[in-house]
């Protein structure tokens, strides 16, 4: 039987704020400004947060995308569908602006293009990690995307969606992909038997078995000790495997996934945040999974000091939800 589409037109209009918090992310961050901490006065407001189109808990293991009502469809199999393109979408963005005069010495940015990249990246955590997403629907006038500010907000209601949905599909190379409602074998009912493996919240089991992940060590060679202050000492193999495993595959800086390996692994490179060299321990709650783009910011980009210190802090975190979660 087919799902009625009218049904999950929203009859509300949620704040943001509330859709993400109900579907269990912690929202603390937004008391404060994404720029300089500053308190700010409605929460509910704030820029850096309420405009964004997808949103990740700290761990990576609860993911909130906003959805307009006007693209679902009901496909052959009497399933809710939504299929988009979100990394082209940005990629159009991008470069229309750099087409533009105004532009011409690249100082113009468009904040819909990293939204969309973040939904993208989002999208493919979820399905490398077979992840169910949360998803907040969205109904109002089809249209562009607008600018910031409450008097771009057409949108003529909003609210959480009470069913888990599914990346069916996701083309690494197009960054096309097609969300599924609810369970793969009835429209709009999680099913007991999905097909899809239950994700895990344990620290060890992250990671599916068939999808390994390994750092830049992997291959290279590297020595078993290393010296401080004169005294030598030793380095434990098992640190950079729990790392791993615990990193899903994701950076956990930045929550950009690692990139697919042709023998079918993901690839991310395992980070001493205090080095070694200053006295930091061989320790998981020393060492982060980074892209190697983000690994190399952390040894030489501008603000690498508030780097690391933004690195101890969601490495603590996690390692507290996990302890928490195990």
């Amino acid at each position: 039987m087919n799902i009625d589409l009218d049904a999950l037109r929203p009859t509300g209009k949620w704040m943001i704020i509330d859709c993400v918090q109900s579907a269990g992310i912690d929202v603390t961050a937004w008391s404060f400004r994404r720029s300089d901490r500053q308190p700010v006065a409605l929460p509910q407001s704030n820029g850096g947060y309420c405009y964004e189109w997808s949103f990740r808990s700290a761990d990576n293991n609860t993911l909130v995308l906003c959805v307009w009502w006007e693209g679902l469809r009901i496909d052959p199999q009497g399933r809710v569908c939504f299929s988009e393109n979100l990394r082209a979408y940005a990629d159009t963005l991008s470069q229309q602006l750099e087409k533009e005069p105004r532009n011409r010495n690249r100082t113009v940015k468009d904040p819909r293009i990293t939204r969309a990249r973040h939904f993208s990246t989002t999208i493919q955590l979820a399905h490398m990690n077979r992840n169910p997403v949360r998803v907040v629907i969205v109904s109002g006038p089809v249209r562009e995307l607008g600018v910031d500010g409450a008097d771009h907000d057409r949108a003529t209601g909003r609210q959480l969606d009470d069913q888990p949905w599914f990346v069916e599909a996701f083309d690494d190379k197009s960054g096309a992909f097609s969300l599924v409602r609810g369970g793969h074998d009835s429209p709009g009912q999680v099913s007991g038997s999905s097909g899809l493996d239950e994700p895990s919240n344990t620290l060890e089991t992250d990671v599916k078995s068939d999808v390994p992940v390994v750092d830049q060590f992997a291959t290279e060679e590297r020595k078993d000790s290393y010296v401080y202050n004169g005294i030598q000492r030793h380095r434990d193999p098992n640190i950079r495997k729990r790392v791993l495993k615990r990193s899903g595959g994701v950076c956990e800086l930045t929550g950009v996934p690692g990139f697919p390996m042709e023998n079918g692994g993901v690839y991310l490179e395992t980070h001493h945040i205090v080095p070694l060299s200053e006295g930091g321990p061989d320790a998981v709650e020393n060492v982060i999974a980074l892209t190697a783009d983000a690994h190399r910011q952390a040894h030489y980009a501008v603000g690498r000091n508030e780097m690391r210190a933004r690195c101890l802090e969601i490495v603590a975190c996690r390692i507290k939800q996990f302890a928490v979660l195990g």
